[in-house]
């Protein structure tokens, strides 16, 4: 409903704006000629039309076919015999692995826009692949796209390496399926200026509101924000926590600034090749992490779940036998224990990172023949972000497909 509601509303002013020149104008139609007006005048006569072509039709409808994926790998080292004081002589250790790898998110996603303004928006073809949203407005000399993706998934692999007194554990991508989703969020806004903006167009390569006619290339001023979050504290989910040290939520923002390069070439008429790559400084990095507390535990004695320990009272947080936690069955087949389990939050806790280099790249090719243009091009984004004992790692990566049409 929300995709045919955003084209409806676009598509409407574009015919809105078909009536324009006629003789009775309306109030709205004078806003719309106004403010297409603007935009108008963010292209025409500002570039080198030796260079960059500006279309006469300004209105633009894109089909594509988008390949998303997002690999979240949680790293954390548990050291039992710090937890409950056992000396070092029976020595129980453990390093596990989580990597949250939904299968490859297909989209078929549709943009509307006029000149270097727009929104988009992609629908999953899979499940739990999310929802995918992206608004753009671009100049000559500048860009601005925002992009909005968030997904769960109960379908993760494990990595478990550790020493249980004489026991030695090592396994590796171990089909789970966890109790409760995990939700994954990320809010991606990329901006940047053109220094040679009359002869080079970062938009030919991307956005196609323009077409880049002969080769040219610019230097770059790049300015980003990235903020994601990973949420598994789910009652249901404990398990995870306690393995995590006590974290059920993980929340990174992180600003970006760099001075980069871009170049297009055109190699024949319709043509054009681009590649930019961006070195970054991360100017400011705040890691927010939410601690959280169980009514379980996982079993680290033999006769844990031997004892009796009766009903959990939530007032006391204590169950009968006056221990505050109980034992996670060692049968995972066995979830009675889903009917009393409880988690609640203990404390949030914020850290300020230092400075970290990155280097940011894209790709592109394009291919204009009259009103019609097709477009292939594709980005990686890797972040990373620390805690005591437990490392998260976040790459996404996409490539878009672009079928459009100019009007």
């Amino acid at each position: 409903m929300m995709l045919k509601r955003v084209i409806s509303v676009v598509m409407l002013s574009a015919f809105v704006a078909l009536g324009i020149h006629a003789q009775n104008e309306s109030w709205l139609s004078r806003k719309l000629r106004k403010g297409m007006n603007y935009i108008d005048s963010l292209w025409i006569n500002k570039a080198d039309s030796n260079y960059i072509e500006v279309p006469k039709n300004p209105w633009r409808v894109v089909i594509y076919p988008k390949f998303n994926e997002v690999y979240v790998k949680m790293h954390s080292d548990i050291d039992f015999n710090y937890l409950y004081g056992i000396t070092p002589g029976e020595s129980l250790a453990a390093s596990w692995n989580m990597r949250i790898n939904p299968p490859l998110a297909t989209y078929l996603g549709v943009w509307v826009g006029y000149r270097g303004l727009g929104v988009g928006y992609s629908f999953p073809l899979l499940k739990n692949a999310g929802r995918y949203w992206t608004i753009s407005s671009t100049g000559t000399r500048y860009g601005l796209i925002f992009s909005l993706r968030r997904f769960k998934t109960q379908d993760i692999k494990l990595d478990l390496q550790g020493h249980f007194n004489d026991e030695v554990i090592d396994e590796k991508a171990v089909p789970y399926t966890s109790h409760a989703p995990i939700w994954v969020r990320s809010v991606f806004i990329d901006g940047y200026y053109v220094f040679n903006g009359k002869r080079y167009s970062q938009d030919a390569a991307y956005n196609q509101s323009v077409i880049q006619r002969r080769s040219a290339g610019s230097l770059l001023l790049g300015l980003s924000w990235y903020q994601s979050s990973i949420d598994f504290s789910d009652r249901l989910n404990g398990g995870f926590v306690f393995a995590a040290n006590g974290v059920g939520k993980i929340k990174v923002q992180q600003a970006n600034i760099g001075v980069g390069y871009g170049y297009n070439w055109v190699p024949a008429r319709g043509w054009l090749f681009n590649v930019m790559v961006m070195p970054t400084i991360s100017v400011y990095n705040r890691v927010t992490v939410t601690h959280y507390d169980s009514n379980y535990d996982f079993a680290y004695a033999e006769d844990d779940e031997t004892k009796d320990y009766g009903k959990w009272n939530a007032d006391t947080r204590r169950w009968d036998n006056g221990e505050k936690r109980k034992p996670l069955p060692i049968d995972e087949k066995d979830l009675a224990w889903q009917q009393d389990v409880e988690m609640w939050e203990t404390g949030e806790e914020v850290k300020k990172t230092r400075w970290k280099l990155n280097i940011n790249g894209r790709a592109g090719i394009t291919y204009n023949a009259k009103n019609f243009f097709v477009n292939v091009y594709g980005q990686v984004h890797r972040f990373t972000y620390n805690h005591d004992n437990t490392n998260v790692k976040l790459y996404e990566w996409y490539i878009n497909t672009q079928f459009g049409i100019r009007f």
